[in-house]
């Protein structure tokens, strides 16, 4: 049995998603049929738009012809409101009604319009980074009987705060093996047409055996940057430093093993580093595998929002893409993606995707595209510069995250030659500085460690301080007074000097078993268990009714037998031993 979770009804679809994982302040339903409602329109080819949302970052004007200063000054309190909400990105819709109605503006309603609107920008220190346009009729009568053309602009504003060099977004990128991850990696970052034969892949590969085997197997990252008009910099730039320094937003790639064999490097890749989004490549050629169908089931287990990129455009024809094209939208609806799909040809189209992406469950943008003769290439990076960052950062949230106690989670570890143990991960929570004495732990023996904060970077650039949501690299130097290294490795956490000093090795959780060679699981049942950046073995203690059924949901206790965790109450986990696989969210940390 796949991992799927269209093997199970849409309400235990449903259950699936954290609750807390949600937009804030939006109802999940509404975001939903905001979504479908999006879809619907760009099928039937209307002039409307959804009713526009009071939360949110997408704000819709029929026109901002010569304003009062009164006026004006709503204005920009309005669009700094937008800004905040979506952590320094705004879309404005102008000649949209609020009802969603596309009324259009004619040629000078539109100049002044933009006037208006670069004029709130510029009081707000922000840039016009994209503005695409679009006739809502091929043209009308006016009071004079003569011909006018109207027309609606979708304008993407983007403002970095001072505290924040750009803004951050992490894109997972997933898909079977042979597909062109790693080749449309390279394509993006580098600037650089492929050869047909895998040539720019060489440059994402980190071990001599995928150079060697054309094959990723462990996590690799780069990261694409652009400036506030929306150019990439990527390599224009002399050096990294100024690459990030001049960028406005800066996305992360996170390129994830497509071979099977290679299943537990994706699933930590999904689980520990944080994306905001997931990228599912499916090749033109071969259409979707059963690699397609596990990864998108992780996606969607995760609650992380999926966009389609169909590659190797060049290498078929029309009707073997449409087919191609149809089993997606076939894959989706199975995996309870039932909001329709948004094809997406043109840079305006991958603006309004961007837009309703990040909502659980909803519509999901397809692109096409070719690395080798580079079509659709242009789209696909307007989408990835209108991608916003998580809503879980968005506004308010961020300003409530930022007060509670710091939370640093550990991805990765490396031992640098004259620098130390070095920790690279996110800041979920609190706010971190050079030179802060923070608690590292806990050991696989349950022990905290003292630790000074020597140095810290940013996308391969110094900084002094670091916010929720941003991943960086952390310099950590013993604090104790004890000749011993921190020993750091995956899964640990770094908290406040005066935060409890707790460690876990039972836990309850809400499991889903959604594959297993049998058809129950009783108590004594070990398998690996993913929770954030937790990778560990757990056997089941106790189960709610004795046994574990597939397509079930069900209290289990958990207990760690050979080391100890930092758990939190209300994180997802996959778990996966052999062909067992399952899902679940931990309900519970039992303290000893």
């Amino acid at each position: 049995m796949d991992f799927m979770l269209s093997n199970f009804c849409e309400e235990e679809c449903g259950r699936v998603f954290n609750p807390s994982r949600q937009p804030s302040g939006r109802s999940s339903s509404a975001l939903l049929a905001r979504q479908r409602l999006v879809s619907e329109m760009e099928n039937d080819g209307e002039n409307r738009l959804p009713p526009e949302m009071e939360l949110g970052n997408i704000e819709y004007k029929a026109k901002l012809v010569s304003p009062s200063v009164s006026r004006l000054e709503h204005l920009i309190t309005q669009m700094k409101w937008r800004l905040s909400e979506g952590m320094g990105e705004a879309i404005y819709e102008l000649g949209v009604e609020d009802d969603g109605r596309m009324v259009g503006m004619c040629d000078e309603e539109y100049e002044e319009s933009m006037r208006t609107l670069r004029t709130m920008a510029d009081a707000l220190s922000a840039d016009i980074v994209e503005c695409t346009e679009r006739e809502v009729r091929e043209a009308s009568d006016d009071e004079n009987g003569n011909n006018e053309r109207r027309r609606v602009a979708e304008v993407l504003i983007r403002r970095v705060p001072e505290s924040q060099p750009f803004v951050e977004s992490r894109l997972a990128v997933l898909g079977g093996a042979d597909v062109g991850k790693s080749t449309l990696c390279g394509v993006l970052t580098h600037q650089t047409l492929d050869d047909g034969n895998g040539k720019t892949r060489m440059n994402q590969f980190r071990h001599p055996h995928e150079v060697l085997t054309g094959r990723t197997s462990s996590v690799c990252q780069d990261m694409i940057a652009f400036d506030n008009k929306g150019k990439i910099l990527n390599y224009s730039a002399s050096c990294v430093s100024e690459m990030v320094e001049q960028a406005t937003k800066v996305v992360h790639l996170i390129d994830l093993a497509g071979d099977a064999k290679y299943l537990k490097t994706t699933i930590y890749g999904l689980s520990a580093y944080g994306p905001h989004a997931v990228c599912l490549i499916v090749s033109a050629t071969i259409g979707p595998t059963a690699i397609t169908r596990e990864h998108l089931g992780l996606a969607v287990a995760l609650s992380l929002p999926v966009f389609v990129v169909i590659t190797k455009r060049d290498a078929v024809t029309k009707e073997r893409l449409r087919s191609v094209m149809d089993a997606v939208i076939r894959l989706l609806v199975r995996a309870g993606l039932r909001g329709g799909v948004i094809r997406v040809k043109r840079k305006r189209e991958a603006v309004r995707a961007a837009s309703v992406l990040l909502s659980s469950g909803g519509a999901v943008p397809l692109l096409c595209v070719s690395s080798v003769t580079g079509e659709g290439m242009k789209t696909l990076r307007c989408l990835l510069n209108a991608l916003p960052p998580s809503t879980a950062m968005m506004g308010h949230r961020k300003e409530e995250l930022m007060r509670q106690p710091l939370l640093f989670t550990v991805e990765e570890t490396y031992q640098v030659p004259h620098v130390g143990e070095v920790a690279c991960g996110v800041l979920t929570e609190g706010s971190l500085r050079m030179r802060d004495r923070l608690l590292v732990g806990p050991s696989k023996e349950g022990k905290w460690r003292v630790a000074t904060v020597a140095g810290v970077r940013r996308a391969k650039v110094p900084v002094l301080s670091v916010e929720p949501g941003q991943a960086v690299s952390l310099s950590l130097l013993p604090a104790d007074n004890v000749d011993e290294p921190l020993a750091l490795r995956r899964g640990m956490v770094l908290q406040c000097e005066l935060a409890p000093r707790s460690a876990c090795t039972r836990f309850v959780t809400q499991l889903m078993l959604l594959s297993h060679e049998g058809s129950t699981i009783t108590s004594g049942f070990e398998a690996i268990f993913f929770i954030g950046s937790v990778r560990q073995l757990a056997r089941i203690e106790k189960i709610e009714g004795t046994t574990l059924r597939t397509g079930e949901w069900t209290t289990v206790e958990m207990r760690f037998p050979y080391s100890c965790e930092f758990v939190r109450r209300g994180t997802a986990l996959i778990f996966r031993q052999g062909k067992t696989r399952g899902i679940g969210d931990v309900v519970e940390v039992i303290e000893e």
